[in-house]
């Protein structure tokens, strides 16, 4: 092998070594808020702290420009990825809750009462019951409840931050 190729690959090792703490980070909170809660919420009190911590470790150890700028840019890549899988998944909920109340009152129009649970509404009414949001963890889910006032909730920001429709008033609120 030429002396130069070494060196390149040298390099190249080096460069990904400089850059593998944050290449995991990046990873973790991908999985985490993104795959697992569906949010940025976790992301969104990290990275600017990552950032930060970036641009020390770069003010000190002086690498080169290219290093440099994957490090901080990492980061932000991060955050801007779970910002727009946030978007998106929001605008899911939305798209299927619209899509529930609907069915919720064509069973009402049909039979006079709202259905007991979610599940009535299948194969007549819905296909199935979609998802709130596309992930892994509890909030992708719709809860249903029918004990006198029927309600759809949804969690838009775990734990907290539930979105709620009562078919009573027809209305949208929040809480938490």
């Amino acid at each position: 092998m030429r002396k130069e190729t070494v060196a390149h690959v040298a390099g190249v090792r080096g460069f990904f070594r400089g850059i593998r703490g944050s290449v995991v980070a990046a990873g973790v909170l991908l999985v985490w808020d993104g795959a697992f809660f569906g949010t940025f919420l976790f992301s969104m009190l990290i990275c600017p702290i990552w950032f930060l911590v970036s641009l020390v470790k770069n003010a000190i150890q002086r690498p080169g420009w290219g290093l440099a700028l994957v490090r901080i840019g990492i980061p932000a890549l991060t955050l801007g990825l779970l910002k727009a899988n946030d978007a998106v998944q929001l605008r899911v909920a939305e798209v299927n809750a619209q899509r529930i109340v609907a069915a919720c009152e064509e069973y009402h129009d049909d039979n006079g009462r709202f259905p007991k649970n979610l599940d009535e509404l299948v194969p007549q009414y819905l296909n199935s019951v979609p998802a709130a949001k596309y992930c892994m963890g509890p909030p992708g889910s719709f809860a249903y409840y029918n004990s006198g006032t029927p309600l759809l909730v949804w969690q838009v920001v775990p734990p907290y931050y539930r979105k709620i429709y009562n078919f009573d008033r027809r209305s949208w609120s929040y809480l938490d």
